[in-house]
């Protein structure tokens, strides 16, 4: 390989004295760009405002980045590791009257700092998403949105999706919402009764997907009915109250370690809604992206 290059380089030079035209930095993806129509439902399905900052993670000549400052007023940023892709954006942006709201920068998108953002859109392939969905999930804050043109995240199933038809030629829009990472094993206690009642919750979580059980009184309740969107959760628990069934319903917002909001009680010996705070032993969470690092390897790209 070595050998070619070098080949290569005294062509060039032979041919044209003077100029260097070989690529320095190898591109993970080759630039294609985004129809408009498409940008439009990228933008339309991650819902972004003037309030967002987005970044483009391999934005080519920034026209995402610069749609979404046009349409929406919003910040954003462009990745890209080729700087005649820079050298074009900044030129796009100021056509298009937005460098007070975007900037550039000539950068590896797997060394990008990415967790101020709000939105994060890609026009990648299967496995360069896959390289990058670890930091993904470490960087972004619960309620993030990810949005992907034609390529998916392979387990990590999208909130949503849609196909826009371009010129006879379908294309695919995927959305992620980043989860918080509620795994591992919860406490809280309630007051029934004139009495304090512990209890004590295992979650298991595959991204936005979580499934546990609930310890109590020496009763094991099975959840169900679990919702994990951004930073909310919602679940429901039954437990048994003599000859009757109690419905709980819980729903809060997760910070860290913590969650933090009420339990309606429906049905039982007491129906009734109070608050609820529960607590995570720090040591028993997992991470959310517990697959191997290279599980990008084999998948197989259809460009």
């Amino acid at each position: 390989m070595k050998k070619l290059y070098a080949a290569a380089f005294c062509l060039a030079f032979f041919l044209f004295p003077g100029k260097v035209f070989l690529q320095e930095k190898e591109l993970d993806v080759p630039y294609v760009p985004t129809k408009p129509e498409v940008i439009a439902e990228m933008l339309r399905m991650a819902n972004v405002g003037k309030d967002d900052l987005l970044y483009d993670l391999g934005c080519g000549d920034g026209r995402i980045v610069i749609a979404a400052a046009q349409l929406y007023g919003t910040r954003g940023i462009g990745v890209d590791i080729d700087p005649e892709r820079i050298k074009e954006s900044k030129e796009n942006a100021a056509l298009a009257n937005v460098t007070h709201l975007v900037q550039f920068r000539e950068q590896d998108l797997f060394e990008t700092d990415v967790h101020e953002a709000t939105v994060v859109t890609v026009y990648l392939l299967t496995s360069v998403n896959l390289r990058l969905r670890p930091r993904l999930l470490s960087q972004l804050r619960p309620g993030t949105r990810v949005v992907s043109h034609d390529f998916g995240m392979d387990t990590w199933k999208s909130d949503e999706s849609s196909v826009v038809m371009v010129d006879e030629m379908s294309h695919n829009v995927f959305l992620w919402i980043v989860p918080a990472n509620v795994s591992g094993t919860w406490e809280w206690d309630l007051k029934e009764d004139s009495k304090k009642v512990h209890y004590l919750m295992e979650l298991d979580q595959h991204f936005q997907y979580a499934t546990g059980k609930i310890k109590s009184k020496g009763q094991e309740l099975v959840l169900s009915e679990v919702l994990l969107t951004g930073d909310k959760i919602q679940f429901t628990a039954e437990k048994k109250e003599g000859n009757k069934i109690a419905k709980m319903v819980f729903t809060g917002l997760v910070s860290g370690n913590t969650i933090e909001g009420s339990v309606e009680i429906k049905g039982g010996n007491n129906p009734n809604k109070k608050a609820w705070k529960a607590t995570r032993n720090p040591a028993t969470m997992k991470p959310l992206d517990t697959e191997t690092k290279n599980n990008w390897l084999r998948v197989s790209d259809n460009l």
